[in-house]
């Protein structure tokens, strides 16, 4: 047994106090100071990130008026379809359409308006669009197609379809040049208002 006051007992007294105020560091201290940095660093990224926002923040009235001077430019551009509404758009797609196709020798057989369609919900612009079925010689396809895609409205051609025609010919008649029968989309874009 061990003495009281005796050198052994000092020793072991030193060393579970030591051990105690080890288990105390580790178990508490220590944990409290890495929650402590974790938070500081923390606080420091949130820091910087609110100095990017706010820097972004006073570029938000400059940047609203260039948006502003832009929009203005586009709506001065020629390349959409008019129109205050969906059927009106479509409207003047059939007849810029129509004016095309019989102004290059084509005879027009049917046309179809398709529904207007959103093309983004952030951007206020719709597409109006046709399918459209007529003949022509291979001369006047080339109009056709040379004129919807580079005239203004600016207008798109989609899923082309072409087919010779049959033709009774009799012996007595000139060779002429093949009629074909061709369908396709035409689409336009119609600018509108921001919902």
């Amino acid at each position: 047994m061990l003495r009281q006051g005796s050198l052994l007992s000092r020793v072991l007294a030193a060393s579970l106090l030591a051990g105690a105020l080890l288990a105390g560091w580790v178990l508490v201290v220590a944990p409290v100071i890495a929650a402590y940095q974790d938070v500081s660093q923390e606080i420091e990224e949130r820091q910087l990130l609110l100095a990017r926002y706010r820097g972004l923040a006073g570029q938000r009235p400059a940047l609203a008026a260039r948006l502003a001077v832009l929009e203005q430019q586009a709506a001065k551009l020629g390349g959409y379809l008019k129109g205050s509404s969906d059927a009106l758009a479509a409207a003047e797609l059939q007849d810029h359409a129509r004016a095309v196709i019989e102004g290059a020798g084509g005879s027009l057989r049917s046309t179809q308006i398709l529904p207007a369609a959103p093309v983004d919900s952030k951007v206020p612009v719709r597409r109006a669009a046709l399918r459209i079925q007529f003949g022509i010689d291979i001369e006047g396809l080339q109009k056709v197609l040379y004129q919807l895609e580079t005239g203004q409205p600016y207008l798109f051609v989609d899923q082309l379809t072409v087919r010779q025609q049959r033709m009774r010919r009799s012996s007595k008649e000139p060779e002429q040049e093949p009629l074909l029968d061709v369908s396709f989309e035409v689409f336009g874009y119609v600018r509108g208002t921001a919902a």
